[in-house]
């Protein structure tokens, strides 16, 4: 059973290894040369509320840095995360499973979710309007930010976790009293 969770966390590994590096480079890249198709595609749900597609290839530099701040102000949390993710596979690999340093990693991860939700998402959306409208004439630009499905499956999820970060507490207690137990 050891041996399959070492294999199945080594592969995660790697792959949010990959995540970690990817991201934010695709990120930026897609600021900063917004008019190819992948650009396009990426930038869209962040910003398609607020525009259209084509009026992302006029964006100027006061525009492309506001939405890569809103953008990295998105993409804090997720990619935070993952390097705790990056920890707690490591454990699993090396088959620490009920630990605290794993329950305060799963703690994290919840407190990052509610974090995000409540106030990076909003921020972020903020940014994004502000980068869309801030060569606007006076009278036209505007600040917009929303709370939907999304900010609440985030609060849900870090509920969750910190749930579950109280309960693998609770578990490494049972297998530290098992582990004396003679």
């Amino acid at each position: 059973m050891h041996e399959k969770l070492k294999r199945v966390s080594l592969r995660a590994l790697l792959l949010l290894r990959i995540l970690v590096m990817l991201i934010p480079v695709i990120t930026l890249l897609s600021w900063l040369f917004p008019d190819n198709i992948l650009s396009k595609s990426i930038l869209s749900p962040s910003i398609g509320g607020f525009i259209k597609a084509d009026q992302v290839n006029v964006f100027i530099w006061n525009n492309k840095l506001i939405g890569l701040v809103g953008s990295f102000f998105n993409l804090l949390p997720f990619v935070l995360s993952l390097v705790w993710l990056i920890k707690l596979f490591k454990n699993y690999a090396l088959g620490d499973i009920f630990t605290v340093q794993n329950a305060k990693i799963y703690s994290r991860l919840g407190y990052v979710c509610l974090f995000s939700a409540l106030l990076l998402q909003p921020v972020s959306q903020i940014l994004f309007s502000l980068a869309v409208s801030i060569n606007y004439p006076v009278g036209q630009r505007f600040i917009a930010f929303g709370f939907g499905g999304g900010n609440l499956t985030a609060i849900i999820g870090g509920a969750s976790l910190i749930v579950i970060a109280y309960v693998m507490r609770i578990g490494h207690e049972i297998d530290e009293e098992r582990n004396l137990t003679i």
